[in-house]
């Protein structure tokens, strides 16, 4: 019976997919092997530890997300140095990094911060927090169309609002 070759790189993009899925809670070891469809054994020959494959899977996820912000800028030649659309298509397709960042993952959102800011110096990294912060969470509630009754409208506003402030102060 031939066996199957599972190299980094095979690993390191299911787990993104994973990761894209539902953020660092889905890259979980077994769950890579599983869409893998192999054991956990050349998971931990390629990633030492579950942290490890994690950094690579947000190493990877910021390289994509630079990738996507800089075509964004290219495709826009215009005089505006305000990133908030470039930044809001370019984390459209970060759906991992997005929910990272609403449950509060400072250390995603500072890294996001830096990246942004190298492309747009103009503005200051607080004021990137604060823009990826709501951001993220327009596309949080875009995606799960919680504002679609007017009861829960009101509800989900004042939970996302609440803890915007919250990472503010």
């Amino acid at each position: 019976m031939k066996r199957a070759q599972y190299d980094a790189q095979l690993i390191l993009n299911r787990s993104y997919d994973l990761f894209k899925k539902g953020g660092l809670i889905n890259v979980k070891v077994r769950a890579v092997a599983k869409v893998c469809h192999c054991s956990v054994i050349p998971i931990y020959r390629c990633f030492q530890s579950r942290d490890e494959l994690c950094k690579a899977v947000l190493n990877h996820s910021f390289s994509v997300f630079e990738k996507d912000l800089l075509k964004e800028i290219e495709s826009h030649n215009t005089d505006s140095h305000d990133p908030y659309w470039r930044l809001y298509s370019a984390l459209s397709h970060q759906r991992g990094l997005v929910k990272e960042a609403n449950i509060g993952n400072m250390k995603i959102i500072d890294k996001l911060a830096q990246i942004t800011h190298k492309h747009f110096s103009n503005k200051s990294t607080y004021a990137l927090r604060a823009y990826i912060q709501l951001i993220c969470m327009i596309l949080n509630i875009k995606s799960t169309n919680e504002l679609s009754d007017s009861n829960s409208s009101l509800l989900a506003f004042s939970k996302i609002t609440q803890n915007f402030l919250k990472t503010l102060t």
